[in-house]
């Protein structure tokens, strides 16, 4: 593949850069967020779980502390280390990627909500909602400062693994031809 050259970013959210006769826009959040679910679906969110230094406890309704406890092994296998502490209350010890606190607290509680509407999923789908969320809540935001160095790293990824579409279907980067460009200014 030909090497990229990095123009800069736009409104904190768009990398524009070069390849050959291509211009790249490429929306940094949707490409993080794909890049960080296939990690999680590759090996079901075991590599990047961490011990939290403080565990977050996530105090829930009734019904979504029952739906939780009766899908503890879903929270396992998607990389978190979570345990009933009574009172309707679930203690998180390790969680998946590099989330915020209150994003785990946010997830937890969202998941309860989800196994409670959709309580007759298979586990594959009630994996898969938790790589969704996990993924977009640990990606880069639209918005968040980028050294060139990170834009860099995530423009190259991008293309090594060849990512279109981020995990919602939204298409990850936009390409300009340069004889479309030429067209569009009268120069072909």
């Amino acid at each position: 593949a030909e090497d990229f050259r990095i123009l800069g970013e736009a409104f904190r959210t768009y990398i524009f850069a070069e390849q050959g006769d291509r211009l790249l826009i490429i929306d940094k959040h949707a490409a993080h967020e794909r890049m960080l679910y296939n990690e999680l679906q590759k090996d079901n969110g075991a590599s990047g779980s961490q011990m939290l230094l403080v565990p977050v406890s996530v105090t829930l309704s009734k019904e979504e502390y029952a739906a939780v406890l009766a899908h503890m092994e879903v929270l396992t296998k998607a990389g978190f280390a979570a345990e009933d502490f009574g009172g309707g209350t679930v203690l998180v010890r390790a969680c998946p990627l590099n989330l915020e606190r209150e994003d785990i607290t946010a997830l937890v509680t969202e998941f309860a909500g989800h196994l409670l509407k959709y309580h007759r999923e298979v586990l594959s789908e009630k994996l898969d909602w938790l790589f969704h969320n996990v993924a977009c809540r640990a990606a880069v935001k639209a918005g968040d400062e980028s050294s060139p160095m990170e834009l860099a790293a995530l423009a190259a990824r991008l293309e090594q693994e060849d990512i279109r579409y981020c995990p919602h279907g939204r298409p990850v980067s936009i390409v300009l031809k340069r004889k479309d460009l030429e067209r569009q200014f009268g120069r072909a």
